[in-house]
């Protein structure tokens, strides 16, 4: 091999290196997922609002329909409960 040759191949490798490092790191940050919004709500109820009226049984983590995950709940002594992240008031017995 010729030391021309040799200069070629390894800038030509050198090069390749540098534009495939770029690339990798950028990647990501080409198509990100929009950042949610928060949600939202128009009332506002306090835990202590709550336990003072005696509509609150417990407190406990259960599946928030809105948010399709886990989140921590009022759990009221009919049977219904509400989400303590979104608000939202879910019946006895529904999923």
């Amino acid at each position: 091999m010729t030391d021309e040759l040799t200069v070629a191949v390894g800038s030509v490798t050198a090069a390749m290196l540098v534009g495939s490092t770029l690339v990798a790191r950028n990647w990501p940050t080409w198509e990100r997922a929009p950042l949610p919004k928060p949600v939202v709500r128009s009332v506002y109820v306090s835990l202590d609002e709550l336990l003072d009226g005696g509509e609150v049984e417990a407190n406990d983590f259960d599946w928030c329909p809105e948010e399709q995950r886990t989140r921590f709940h009022a759990l009221r002594t009919d049977g219904s409960r509400r989400c303590w992240t979104c608000g939202v008031d879910s019946l006895a017995g529904a999923a």
